[in-house]
């Protein structure tokens, strides 16, 4: 099928064949292994925190207090990530939405900042609101004609479809932790990718801008590529992706170079 936004979840399967190309780590012949791209979205896809940091900007604004945004939403983030690490440990499971809210009514009681409680509602559902990379849209329109392109993310089902319908995302299907009650990388939302879509896990590329969900996800046996961007992770040097790319632009003239070469050859 065409890709969709958000408002409709289905699965078309697509076969990529292309001539192997060279990938980072030598002549390995992935690109013409793989058939479904798995896409991690927060802070891949689209720019969580800069699209955060902008909507707080605004909101501290108001107050004459917008200098405080970079660490207000540095804060904010991490302790959502402590929100989703207590998850991971046991505790109840949570929408994304849930844990924003509550992050950031704690950053701004621990700061002691007053903002109007429509304000503050408001920026708790900032997730439904993030920015893509500009580069984003373009790139995943071009993979969508050779390849299955899905969204695996964190984000709940209500954020992620206004926010690929805002941002003009498309996807062949997106699936969301909330399904499992869990948030990468737990180990259960791979699985659950690889279970819903019957995926082969070794024709499958993780693609992500964190490096511990690429090693989670090469747990299962994916392949992956790791996208550069500014502020979303640093590898460590032990660290061994498939591919690894500044962004999503040259991700698609990766994979795309052997259909290129194909059609220039005819």
């Amino acid at each position: 099928m065409p890709p969709v936004g958000s408002r409709g979840f289905q699965f078309s399967a697509r076969c990529a064949r292309l001539r192997g190309f060279p990938w980072d780590d030598g002549p390995v012949t992935v690109a013409d292994e793989v058939d479904t791209l798995l896409f991690d979205v927060l802070g891949t896809v689209v720019d969580e925190a800069g699209s955060m940091r902008a909507e707080l900007a605004a909101a501290l604004g108001q107050i004459g207090a917008g200098q405080q945004a970079d660490a207000l939403t540095s804060a904010w983030l991490r302790r959502f990530d402590d929100l989703v690490t207590a998850i991971g440990a046991g505790a109840p499971w949570r929408s994304t939405d849930d844990l924003n809210a509550e992050a950031l009514a704690d950053v701004l009681r621990d700061g002691s900042w007053e903002l109007p409680e429509e304000t503050v509602r408001q920026l708790g559902l900032a997730g439904h609101r993030l920015r893509p990379w500009p580069d984003s849209q373009a790139a995943l329109r071009r993979l969508a004609g050779r390849f299955t392109v899905v969204a695996l993310s964190n984000g709940n089902f209500s954020m992620l479809t206004e926010m690929f319908a805002g941002a003009g995302l498309t996807w062949h299907c997106v699936l969301s932790g909330e399904l499992v009650h869990a948030y990468k990388p737990d180990p259960a939302v791979y699985q659950l990718a690889l279970d819903r879509l019957a995926l082969d896990p070794q024709r499958t590329l993780m693609v992500a801008a964190h490096p511990w969900d690429l090693r989670a996800a090469a747990v299962h046996g994916l392949r992956t590529a790791y996208i550069e961007r500014a502020g979303e992770g640093t590898p460590r040097p032990s660290d061994k992706f498939d591919l690894t790319v500044p962004d999503l632009a040259t991700l698609a003239d990766r994979l795309l170079a052997g259909q290129a070469a194909e059609k220039s050859a005819g």
